[in-house]
């Protein structure tokens, strides 16, 4: 395959055309590091993205938006709510950005662990995923630490 097919066939990219509309920073799930998490827009009344942006540590990790579409359907699911249940949503990319957006999403109180299980995560009633992009959380340059810090 030429360089200029494997263009071609490249999935489109949304830098560039996501708006960061809130920063964030968790630990990640084993506590080794700390992530860094953007949420955006596409245009101004567009579909809602998340995507790691950074991590101190040493693991890899994809820096692809994933809709909230497609974060939703994984939240309402049948499966488990692990590490390996956002993979597909990285396919091809690092293993390791799964677990990471989970951490996001625990940050954001979307998710918390399960009182029965602490190797699982269950969805937080009281805090949909559209909540976190709303209007009122809007601070481009806002970094949100733990503990309100």
């Amino acid at each position: 395959m030429s360089n200029e097919e494997t263009i071609i066939n490249e999935a489109p990219t949304l830098d560039g055309l996501v708006q960061v509309i809130r920063v964030g920073q968790c630990p990640s799930v084993s506590g080794r590091s700390t992530l860094t998490y953007q949420l955006g827009r596409l245009g101004d009344d567009g579909e809602h993205y998340v995507r790691i942006h950074d991590n101190t540590g040493r693991g890899m990790f994809a820096r692809d938006w994933v809709s909230a579409e497609a974060i939703r359907a994984v939240l309402e699911g049948d499966a488990p709510l692990t590490s390996s249940a956002f993979r597909p949503l990285y396919e091809g990319r690092s293993i390791n950005t799964g677990g990471f957006l989970m951490a996001a999403l625990r940050d954001l109180g979307v998710i918390g662990l399960d009182a029965e299980n602490n190797r699982l995560h269950v969805r937080n009633p009281d805090v949909p995923l559209e909540s976190v992009f709303a209007p009122s959380l809007d601070a481009h340059a806002k970094v949100r630490r733990r503990g309100g810090k």
